[in-house]
């Protein structure tokens, strides 16, 4: 494969990755056990200050970003299309309303249990691209590598933060909401070991870098 289609599939990798994870969102929320915990946060924003989900999604990746930046996360082209892309993507989702809602708890269970593996394959997706991670993303590497301790229980603490925030601004708050602050960590971390990727060693170009490399590889 030559360097121009691999950088392709490189980036339709990472545009797949953050609509996984935007669906993922979407399933959560229609399996209606509790939004997953960023979503909570999310909503819990757009109920106090009146803006979308999908607006409170980019608003808050922005601030994420400011905080990855001053800890030294590099900061992508990868960075900038998930805050932006995610919060579009599930905005899109949830205006063209495609997916069924039933009563039934086994069919809401699915949803649930299906809307998790989206979220956590589709983060894998966006960090191992190397473009930069999403602002989420980039503090969870930060929080990995400085404390030495795993990506799963790292990834559980930021959840479990995310949605208690947001229940105290007013999000909704579920079972799901555990289940998927406990099922995303642990989901990740089998996906990291599965493909035998170390989150520590995983390095990620910057913006100036990225403009760099893709003018050798296309021009």
């Amino acid at each position: 494969m030559n360097s121009r289609k691999k950088e392709i599939m490189k980036y339709g990798k990472l545009i797949s990755g953050m609509f996984m994870c935007a669906f993922g969102c979407i399933l959560i929320l229609k399996s209606d056990l509790g939004l997953s915990p960023w979503d909570v946060l999310h909503q819990g924003i757009s109920k106090t200050i009146g803006i979308t989900i999908g607006q409170a999604s980019i608003g808050l990746g922005i601030m994420i970003v400011a905080v990855d930046i001053f800890l030294g996360q590099p900061i992508g082209l990868g960075t900038v299309l998930n805050f932006l892309s995610i919060g579009i993507f599930m905005d899109l989702i949830l205006y063209l309303d495609f997916i069924p809602v039933e009563q039934s708890i086994i069919y809401r269970i699915l949803l649930l249990i299906v809307g998790i593996f989206f979220y956590a394959y589709g983060t894998f997706l966006n960090m191992v691209q190397g473009m930069g991670c999403g602002p989420r993303d980039g503090f969870l590497q930060i929080l990995t590598k400085r404390t030495n301790i795993s990506v799963g229980m790292v990834k559980n603490c930021i959840e479990v933060f995310a949605f208690s925030i947001g229940w105290i601004l007013g999000g909704k708050l579920g079972v799901g909401t555990i289940v998927t602050a406990l099922g995303l960590g642990i989901s990740l971390a089998y996906i990291f070991k599965f493909y035998d990727i170390d989150l520590k060693e995983l390095k990620h170009r910057n913006i100036k870098e990225e403009v760099v490399h893709l003018k050798k590889v296309f021009f």
